[in-house]
């Protein structure tokens, strides 16, 4: 066995060609210290990271990825969803109570949104809505839509 002291501890040790990394001790190796072909296939699948960490490149998921927390935040100019459908509250249970305020929202000077409303069942619009053939809205004592004016 083969031991590597610093500072009066033992930081590595070498046992049969496996090489042992004591607990507390911070390891940093340099770019091409290790060959692709000296880590093992499934060297970090089952890692466990932690402490907010920065990907300073782009990051492919091979597999599906699943994201848990109470906000997920996007910092992108564009965001591209090849899939034609997006499911929103997607819940064990929905329901139009859970449902209910659900949509999207715009951000701008006020915000821009569609969202659904479980006593009329609607989507309530707060901006108008252009359509080809004119202007649409809807007048929102009689939840009646009136079309070119």
């Amino acid at each position: 066995m083969a031991k590597i002291t610093l500072n009066g501890i033992d930081a590595l040790t070498e046992s049969g060609g496996t090489v042992t990394v004591a607990a507390g001790t911070n390891l940093v190796l340099g770019t091409g210290a290790v060959p692709t072909s000296a880590i093992a296939d499934d060297a970090v699948t089952g890692a466990k990271i932690e402490n907010n960490p920065t990907i300073a490149g782009n990051l492919t998921v091979a597999g599906t990825l699943t994201v848990e927390g109470v906000t997920t935040t996007v910092e992108s100019v564009t965001l591209t969803i090849d899939d034609k459908n997006i499911e929103l509250g997607s819940v064990d249970s929905p329901s139009d109570t859970t449902a209910d305020g659900g949509g999207l929202t715009l951000k701008g000077t006020t915000d821009k949104t569609i969202l659904y409303e479980k006593d009329t069942k609607s989507w309530d619009f707060n901006q108008k809505i252009i359509t080809r053939s004119g202007e649409a809205y809807m007048k929102s004592l009689h939840r009646s839509w009136v079309m070119g004016g």
